[in-house]
């Protein structure tokens, strides 16, 4: 873990509303605040709306070097569940708010909190988005959802977000507050306001990543190592972070949230020039994800962590196209033997990334099975589902022409297919992306037309490579 370096003196200052760009008075006040709970910020950045690309943003005042500190935060402003003003009810009480998501206990610390006007966090919780600023889709209508988002995942992902919240409201927070109605307001029993404190914890919340050390004990990392091994790591509860929340998200970030044992600091992880706005990021998120989750997406090609599905449903309807009864009842025992293998689960997918097919394994067993001889197959039925992965078989677009030729006729019929779920045509989205068309479209327009046409860029490239000849 990164050591802890000391601060020179001309470089810290606290921040002074002189500095701000802006005039609103919650904004103001947050600084005031930050100013006398010592959250301590470099001469170097600013917050402001002028050149940030969203409503607020940390701007570079002046060239920073890579490894700078940007900001340093006591663990004491962090808000969570321990740190709250009802940190011994939530603790006492504890067996009746275990949730599935985890998210429970914090979620009642900040219904606390945002109701309580003496809130130690006041000034920053009055910061929280009203729901009209909140470009998630979960706020969404129905009907803009199917028309902007049909196609792209994202509705089915809400669906069952909602169901979810309205579960763990219902089973779990409701009975909690209506039985200390001495601590919590009415307006902790209106599920549209616990909403709105699930989205705040959605798009602004922070996970401390916990690592195990070679002794078994538990060594606390930064929170976006992208070098880490995502399975040997383990996730805190997510926590609230004043001012770290601020800053806007890009796949190819310049800064970097680093948790040390006193305080949280956000260090610059490349040269950062002057009037350059500062970015975190929230992890390898495609489009799809970034609106789901944050309210907001990249424009094409920006995020090359963009990514789209191809259901292994549509894979096995495309490979039974023009087939013949008895291929067709091969393909059946095929596609049952893959949900055997367990292959085949609930909205199963091929996840197709700017730099090919990301999941190889799920991709090349599906391919191989479908597209498997009768004695192939019997082979494969006696091994009870045992087979073996080539592993000089490469899904990567460098690689995807050299694929057997049933197999890219699949992949290409089954991309074809998932262009048919968008609502609009590749020629229509093309057309809003114009400058004259793009500034006359609400955000929410212009993020789901980012999500659509990436999207829609990376199955024409598989297209693409699908009908290109292997060179050898």
């Amino acid at each position: 873990m990164e050591s802890k370096r000391k601060h020179e003196d001309e470089d810290q200052e606290q921040i002074s509303p002189k500095k701000v760009l802006v005039s609103e008075d919650k904004l103001l006040s947050f600084f005031r605040w930050c100013r006398e709970t010592n959250l301590r910020v470099s001469s170097k950045v600013l917050v402001t709306k002028s050149g940030s690309s969203a409503n607020y943003g940390m701007v570079a005042t002046e060239d920073i070097p890579e490894g700078k500190c940007l900001f340093e935060i006591p663990r004491s402003l962090l808000l969570s569940p321990q740190t709250c003003a009802i940190a011994q009810l939530l603790e006492s009480e504890s067996s009746s708010i275990e949730s599935q998501s985890g998210w429970v206990p914090l979620l009642l610390a900040l219904m606390y909190e945002y109701t309580n006007p003496q809130s130690k966090w006041k000034p920053y919780l009055e910061l929280v988005p009203e729901f009209e600023e909140l470009h998630l889709p979960m706020f969404w209508e129905r009907s803009e959802m199917e028309q902007e988002l049909r196609g792209t995942g994202v509705i089915k992902n809400v669906d069952r977000d909602l169901e979810f919240i309205e579960k763990e409201f219902s089973g779990i927070v409701l009975p909690f507050v209506k039985k200390h109605e001495d601590v919590f307001p009415a307006l902790c029993q209106d599920f549209e306001f616990y909403k709105k404190m699930v989205a705040f914890v959605m798009a602004y919340s922070f996970t401390e990543p916990v690592k195990s050390n070679e002794n078994g004990n538990e060594d606390e990392e930064n929170g976006n190592d992208e070098d880490e091994d995502e399975d040997a790591e383990k996730k805190s509860p997510p926590m609230m972070v004043p001012m770290a929340d601020i800053l806007n998200h890009v796949a190819k970030n310049n800064a970097h949230l680093s948790f040390d044992k006193d305080c949280l600091r956000m260090v610059s992880t490349k040269p950062i020039r002057e009037g350059e706005e500062v970015f975190n990021t929230y992890g390898q998120l495609a489009n799809w994800q970034l609106l789901h989750m944050y309210g907001f997406a990249e424009p094409y090609p920006n995020n090359n962590y963009d990514t789209v599905d191809l259901p292994l449903q549509i894979l096995y309807d495309v490979a039974k196209q023009g087939k013949d009864e008895e291929d067709l009842q091969l393909l059946t025992e095929k596609w049952q033997v893959l949900q055997d293998m367990s292959v085949v689960v609930d909205d199963a997918a091929i996840i197709l990334g700017t730099s090919g097919i990301l999941t190889e394994e799920e991709a090349y067993q599906t391919l191989k099975v479908l597209c498997m001889n009768k004695e192939e197959f019997a082979a494969l039925k006696e091994n009870i589902g045992w087979m073996e992965v080539d592993d000089d078989i490469s899904l990567k677009n460098s690689d995807i022409s050299k694929l057997p030729k049933e197999w890219l006729e699949i992949l290409a019929r089954a991309a074809k297919e998932v262009l048919k779920l968008y609502h609009s045509s590749m020629k229509e989205d093309e057309l809003l992306l114009k400058l004259e068309n793009f500034e006359n479209l609400t955000p929410r327009q212009q993020y789901s037309l980012y999500v659509r046409y990436g999207q829609r860029k990376l199955l024409q490239n598989l297209l693409n490579l699908c009908s290109q000849q292997p060179v050898n």
